[in-house]
C-alpha cells in the first residue's frame, strides 16, 4: 500500500498548524510569567521602600499602637510578595508545560516533513523510473522504413 503525497501533505499542514498554535500558547505563557516576574520584583520594591520609611515612623513612634502598626503593614507586604509569588510559580510551571508541548509539536512536524520528503522523493523516483521504461521500450522497438520495407 502507497501512501498518496496528497494525504502526507495534509498531515504535514496539520502539524504545522498544531506547531504554530503551540508555539502562540507558549508565548502567552512565558509573557505571562514574565509580568508576574515583573509584579514580584515590585511588591519587593513596595516592601524595601516601606521599611525605608518605616525606620522614621519607628524613630517618632510614641504609643504602641504605632509600632504595631508598622508590624502590620510589614505583615502586608509580606503577603503580597507571597501572593506575588505563588502567581509566578504557577506562571512559570505552565510556561514550562507549554515548552514541553512546543517540542513535542515541533518534533512531531519534523517527522511528517521527512515523511513527505520520503513520499516525493520516491514519487519522482518512480516517475523516472517509468519514462525510462517508455523510452526504452521506444527505442527497443522495430523501426519502420519509409515504403513498408525494413
Amino acid at each position: 500500500m502507497t501512501i498518496r503525497p496528497r494525504v502526507v501533505r495534509a498531515l504535514r499542514d496539520v502539524r504545522e498548524r498544531l506547531r504554530d498554535a503551540a508555539a502562540a500558547t507558549h508565548a502567552k505563557a512565558a509573557t505571562a510569567a514574565a509580568s508576574s516576574h515583573a509584579e514580584l520584583s515590585a511588591e519587593h520594591d513596595r516592601l524595601e521602600e516601606f521599611l525605608v520609611s518605616a525606620r522614621d515612623v519607628l524613630a517618632v513612634a510614641r504609643t504602641v499602637h504605632e509600632v504595631d502598626r508598622v508590624a502590620e503593614t510589614v505583615v502586608v507586604h509580606r503577603l503580597a510578595i507571597a501572593d506575588a509569588s505563588a502567581r509566578h510559580d504557577a506562571a512559570v510551571t505552565v510556561t514550562q508545560a507549554t515548552a514541553s508541548a512546543l517540542r513535542d509539536r515541533t518534533r512531531q512536524l519534523k517527522s511528517a516533513e521527512k515523511l513527505h520528503e520520503l513520499v516525493t522523493e520516491h514519487h519522482a523516483t518512480t516517475a523516472a523510473k517509468a519514462e525510462q521504461r517508455g523510452n526504452d521500450d521506444l527505442a527497443a522497438a522495430p523501426r519502420l522504413r519509409v515504403g513498408g520495407r525494413r
